[in-house]
């Protein structure tokens, strides 16, 4: 998968710090993390799911079921010691709808510049796109908040 965003720990933490706060404030599951539902109504003390892999560790945001139509990002941590930074990438299914909007779209352009004008099949995938980047936006804030105050718990 593609990862579009790259944070950077504050200058006083190590990737140990950063591992040991975000493990306790997740839940441990044994598979990966793109197919596991993250609703959770009940019993929310736990900010994430959380997924240890060979060379990493994933985590995804645990939300409520009035926030399940946010797009769901996995946080990335490598195991390194060195490791400065972690990524966030779309799950599987925002990927995919990601794919599905952005083909569109570059269908519609190529049918404008061919002359082709279906001005409804323009305005349908542009505002698919726009509110799909605003939900992206919004998720990727919650979930940058609740990562800094897991590290400061």
């Amino acid at each position: 998968m593609l990862y579009f965003k790259t944070i950077d720990f504050p200058n006083y933490l190590t990737q140990s710090q950063v591992e040991a706060a975000l493990r306790k404030s997740a839940i441990k599951k044994t598979s990966f993390l793109d197919f596991k539902s993250s609703i959770i109504d009940v019993n929310r003390n736990k900010d994430f799911l959380g997924f240890e892999g060979k060379r990493s560790l994933s985590f995804t945001r645990t939300k409520t079921s009035v926030e399940f139509l946010l797009p769901k990002l996995i946080t990335n941590l490598s195991k390194e010691e060195l490791t400065t930074a972690y990524r966030i990438r779309l799950g599987v299914a925002p990927f995919c709808i990601f794919l599905v909007i952005s083909f569109a779209i570059l269908i519609v352009l190529i049918s404008l510049i061919n002359g082709i004008n279906n001005l409804e099949a323009a305005v349908f995938f542009f505002t698919g796109a726009i509110i799909f980047l605003l939900l992206l936006a919004l998720e990727l804030k919650i979930t940058k908040s609740r990562v800094l105050k897991s590290i400061k718990k």
